[in-house]
């Protein structure tokens, strides 16, 4: 991807002011070019001067979701090219969110849509081969599938399945799972304490693959959510970048600071490590919230956790990224 910069009216500035002008603009390319390494379109910062009773000075870009102009005036055209800057990148790095936002929506809305049409079909599969009458062993089987199905529901949930798609496919992967266990399982073979760890292992293998893709089983079908779907939404270069500064604190002041102190790849680092730290249900919410944009509501039918909760947890992480960052300020400068 290229950015480019164009200045028109250079000539309009005054001697003493060229030279400066050139630095400022310079310094701001490196930035800009690291901003857009991942878009995938190329760009041009088109810089325009104005001499009037005072500087006119424009900075504009054409970006894929929509047009970005700011416009500064004053006497020096340094001050005002600064002050133009520096609400040029404010409004950059707020469209970026939005384009991300608006991408990670329509893929969540999409990706829905396909594992209900798949298990729809999944589950007509299952019902028509497991007709045969299944063997009768010892009520700890019956029990130690209790447990798995326990188990299922709330590994559902962290993979982060809504409350409907759970209830749609906890009986189809545990139709799965009696089926692998009762091809495998022989009481003459396997003790009562090989019970659990079977039936577990058999679990496990089976929702590797829904993690995988969120929509498989058996590892026998891949599903690419993307390829040949007229209305799949366009894929987006935000997709890798899980987790942005912007979703997450309000001080616009500090989000300023930590995008000129680090890179994206650093930010997106440090709150993924953060997140890391936290207990694994609250993990599922942060990732389900800040990446794939549910909103609390959603994320409660998901979690089985109220409301109130994952809105207490959003803000204490809130407050736990923000001291990160400015301890990380701290030490830096």
């Amino acid at each position: 991807i290229m950015v480019r910069f164009e200045i028109k009216n250079y000539n309009e500035l005054e001697e003493p002011f060229k030279a400066e002008v050139r630095k400022i603009i310079k310094n701001r390319q490196d930035y800009y070019e690291n901003l857009f390494k991942k878009y995938d379109k190329d760009l041009i910062i088109e810089i325009v001067f104005n001499k009037e009773k005072v500087y006119r000075v424009s900075i504009s870009i054409h970006l894929k979701s929509k047009n970005i102009l700011i416009v500064e005036e004053d006497r020096d055209p340094v001050t005002a090219l600064n002050r133009a800057f520096s609400e040029f990148k404010k409004a950059v790095k707020r469209q970026i969110a939005l384009e991300r936002k608006d991408y990670l929506y329509k893929r969540k809305r999409y990706r829905q849509q396909k594992w209900k049409e798949y298990f729809v079909d999944l589950t007509e599969d299952v019902e028509e081969s497991v007709k045969e009458d299944k063997p009768k062993y010892s009520r700890k089987v019956k029990n130690a599938m209790k447990s798995v199905q326990k188990y299922l529901k709330k590994r559902l949930k962290e993979l982060g399945f809504t409350k409907k798609q759970v209830k749609a496919q906890l009986p189809v992967i545990m139709d799965l799972v009696e089926k692998k266990f009762y091809k495998i399982f022989n009481p003459k073979v396997h003790g009562p304490e090989n019970l659990d760890a079977l039936l577990f292992k058999i679990t496990e293998e089976i929702l590797s693959t829904y993690q995988n893709t969120g929509a498989e089983s058996e590892g026998d079908v891949e599903i690419n959510e993307f390829e040949g779907d007229a209305n799949a939404p366009e894929e987006s270069v935000y997709e890798s970048e899980m987790f942005f500064l912007e979703d997450i604190l309000t001080d616009e002041n500090l989000i300023e600071q930590v995008n000129d102190a680090f890179s994206p790849e650093e930010i997106d680092e440090t709150i993924e490590k953060l997140i890391g730290e936290e207990k694994q249900e609250d993990q599922a919410v942060y990732h389900l919230y800040y990446m794939e944009q549910f909103d609390e509501k959603e994320i409660a039918g998901i979690t089985g956790q109220k409301e109130e909760e994952i809105t207490k947890k959003l803000e204490k992480f809130k407050n736990t990224v923000e001291e990160k960052f400015e301890k990380l300020l701290e030490n830096k400068g």
